[in-house]
Parts: C-alpha cells; structure tokens; sequence
C-alpha cells in the first residue's frame, strides 16, 4: 500500500473510532488567497462545505515515514485538541488527506493573524491579549481531563480573531506530540529558543512549568515587539544566557507605550528569581502568575 492509500486508510479508522473528524472532500482551498509558508508547514485559507466557515489548511511538507505509531501518535494529538472547548482556544475541525498527498490539520480561520503581527501596530495594546492568552493557558493547565501542556507557546503561535481576542493554537511540543509533525509552520526547536525554559535545553521534557516560563517571555514579547533575546546575535547566544544570564532587563517605558506597569513587570521578573528557574517552584508558584493576568483589567 503506497503512502497515500496509508494516509487515507488510517485517517477513515481514526475519523470511525472517534479519534477525529475526516474532513477529506468537504473543504475547498482558495488559490486566490497567498499561503503562509514555512520550513515544516503551509498554511492555506479554505471553505467547509455546504456551511461556508472559513477555515486553516496547514499542510505538512517535511518528511514523514508515515509508519502506524507516527500517524497513531497524531491522530491522539488531534484527538485531544479537538476536545478543547474554550474562547482562548483555536477551534479544532479535523483533518484531512485531500491536500498535496500528505496530513492537514484543519481549524478555524484567524483573520487578524498572529499575535505577534498584530503589536507590531502600537495602537495595538498588547494587555487584553495576554489576559486572553493566561485565560487559555489556565484551561489547558486546569483541564478536567488533567494538565494539557501546550509546549511552544509564543506571539507567532497565537491567534487574534476578528473580535481581536487571543486564542492558543499550535501545539507544536505538547507532550501529547512526540511525532515528527508540528503544529507550526516552522521548525519547533530552533524557532522557538527564546521562549524556552532552561530545564528545555537539557532534557527537552515540555511542562506545565516550562509553559509559565514561556508566558513570561511573550509577556515581554508582545510589549516590545520582538522576540526574547533579540539583542543576541545568535542562537548560541541566546541558549547561553538562558542558562546562565543575564535574562532580559525591564524595557524602557516609552518602548512599552507606558503600558508596562510594575504588576505586568512582576511577571517578567518571576524569571529572574533565582528559585524561578527551578522548575517546580516555577509549576507551583506560576500558577499565580496566570491567574492574576486572568483577573487583571487591560489599564494596568
């Protein structure tokens, strides 16, 4: 059986079985829309038949061997995603097998982009994002059916609706996704540096804790509009001072447009707290730091 006929066979068992939705034949690529392309993914707009929503195609194009633990492995990860229910929360539609022969992780259309994109407009205020982003964040580590830990959470991974609310997608190193495919667009480990816990770099074990310190890093991301570290000139650098230091100072008031305050800052500082970097005070003590994003009005 050739790789597309595997393709289809495992996507039809999973869709049966309750796993996912099989999409295939029931969404329309729109070819006059430019994708997003990256260095794992394509990202093409599309439309569910007969309803009309509009919708996400990321169409894997790396590698794959496409073996059954591999396919079993993300039909678990969209399995789960797609039982996430929560307005911080990219709604998840299913998959299908109609697109360039390979996987698409089908959900719904986000047509203010990303996050990160979108503070790139100082009129943009970055603080009711970040409640939206903790909202989400609180869900995922609260979840009835036990922690879900999202694994790359950052700007570039986060999603601004038309009613410009934030929502988490991407679940690029979940732990429910130890299989070659990710979420994203572009290559997980070394896109995503400057959001990463040090026990990351180590033993690459994503957590609940390694979530918060990601939290922190887009805290400071989306107030200054670039990413962590970005006065390192290199990759090495920046893993160097995430081990070692220094992490980054407080940006000067005029590059937050006076909307980092000494609570949102308080976040950002947790990182520098020596016992911080220890992840199960971080898991502990984190929480706090989600909830009173959560509570928190924009102004402050």
């Amino acid at each position: 059986m050739n790789q597309s006929s595997l393709l289809r066979e495992y996507c039809a068992r999973a869709s049966a079985s309750g796993y996912s939705n099989d999409l295939s034949g029931k969404i329309i690529r729109n070819w006059r829309s430019g994708p997003l392309r990256g260095s794992a993914a394509i990202v093409y707009r599309g439309t569910m038949i007969p309803n009309g929503t509009e919708v996400a195609i990321k169409v894997f194009h790396t590698a794959m061997s496409g073996t059954e633990a591999e396919l079993k492995r993300l039909f678990r990860e969209v399995h789960t995603w797609s039982k996430l229910h929560h307005e911080n929360i990219v709604p998840l539609f299913g998959i299908s097998t109609e697109f360039d022969s390979t996987i698409s992780i089908i959900s719904k259309w986000m047509p203010m982009g990303n996050a990160h994109t979108y503070v790139q407009n100082t009129a943009n205020d970055p603080r009711p994002l970040l409640q939206d982003i903790a909202n989400g964040l609180y869900y995922l580590h609260s979840h009835e059916l036990g922690p879900v830990v999202h694994g790359d959470l950052k700007g570039p991974n986060i999603l601004v609706s038309s009613d410009r609310r934030a929502l988490l997608g991407d679940f690029g190193l979940s732990t429910l996704n130890i299989s070659s495919f990710n979420m994203t667009t572009e290559d997980i480990r070394g896109g995503s540096f400057p959001w990463m816990a040090p026990e990351l770099l180590n033993d690459g074990c994503t957590s609940s804790a390694a979530d918060v310190w990601a939290f922190g890093m887009t805290v400071l991301e989306l107030f200054t509009r670039s990413r962590p570290f970005h006065d390192c000139f290199n990759m090495a650098s920046v893993v160097y001072r995430i081990s070692w230091g220094p992490l980054p100072h407080r940006p000067p008031a005029g590059l937050t447009e006076l909307r980092m305050t000494d609570p949102w800052w308080d976040i950002c500082t947790m990182l520098e707290n020596g016992s911080f970097t220890a992840p199960y005070d971080r898991g502990h003590r984190g929480e706090g730091s989600e909830s009173r994003a959560r509570v928190w009005p924009c102004h402050i």
